[in-house]
């Protein structure tokens, strides 16, 4: 999580100059709504081809974001697909792999160019979402992306943060590098990411007058609320000159 997955994907359907449709699941995702979106026309609501059956049709690269946020039994339909290359849609179409268009009545055929890129995050605390890659895992060509490297970092904060001392970028990516250790370890129920950084760089390079304790202070609050993290948080970015956040 905050690793930067949707980043990732689009910068590289960007090099390849693939257009791409998208798609969030969410815990209410249904395989009517997988399928059909309503939309809403001159005061009447209609249903059109959602943003799968586009990209099946015209060859573009679906990328389904979230996908262990929805029921098991809505994205194992993906299964079929990537599978046979077949889907039956909820009013009575079907989706046929490339050259059978013809032979079946009523269909729609997959273009040959369409790929399909899945998003989702590790099974368990804290995430809570269902454990997709046991589940599709092995239909799909799968790659885990971690945080980057310290050095990568500090590279990646310099664009969002120009202004900001390299003294301070190293401090943040040191102090959330030892957190994610933490939280790797057991010790930590959140997975401290890159994305919080960017989020306390990004405030630093807008208003460079204040305070970075008050600043890391303003993205992790939540701890707050548990005391036993807070205490560990707290050592850990006092231990790398952060100190007032443990105020």
């Amino acid at each position: 999580q905050g690793v930067g997955k949707n980043k990732l994907v689009d910068r590289l359907l960007e090099l390849m100059q693939r257009p791409r449709e998208y798609i969030q699941l969410h815990r209410d995702t249904t395989v009517h709504s997988l399928t059909l979106q309503a939309t809403l026309k001159d005061g009447q609501v209609s249903y059109e081809d959602s943003a799968l059956v586009q990209a099946v049709r015209t060859g573009h690269v679906l990328v389904v974001d979230e996908a262990d946020k929805a029921p098991v039994n809505v994205t194992c339909i993906l299964r079929t697909l990537v599978e046979s290359g077949e889907m039956v849609l909820t009013d009575g179409r079907r989706i046929v792999p490339p050259g059978e268009g013809g032979r079946v009545p009523n269909s729609i055929e997959t273009h040959p160019d369409f790929r399909l890129i899945v998003l989702a995050n590790r099974p368990g605390f804290p995430f809570l979402g269902n454990d997709f890659f046991a589940a599709l895992g092995d239909v799909f060509s799968c790659h885990a992306i971690s945080n980057p490297d310290p050095e990568s970092e500090i590279f990646l904060l310099q664009q969002y943060g120009p202004k900001v001392p390299i003294k301070t970028l190293r401090t943040l990516v040191n102090a959330f590098g030892e957190l994610r250790t933490l939280a790797d370890e057991g010790m930590l129920n959140y997975p401290y990411s890159t994305r919080e950084v960017v989020s306390i760089v990004k405030h630093l390079e807008r208003y460079p007058e204040e305070n970075m304790s008050e600043v890391v202070g303003n993205v992790l609050d939540f701890d707050r609320y548990q005391p036993e993290a807070l205490q560990q948080v707290t050592q850990v970015l006092a231990k790398h000159g952060i100190e007032s956040y443990a105020e």
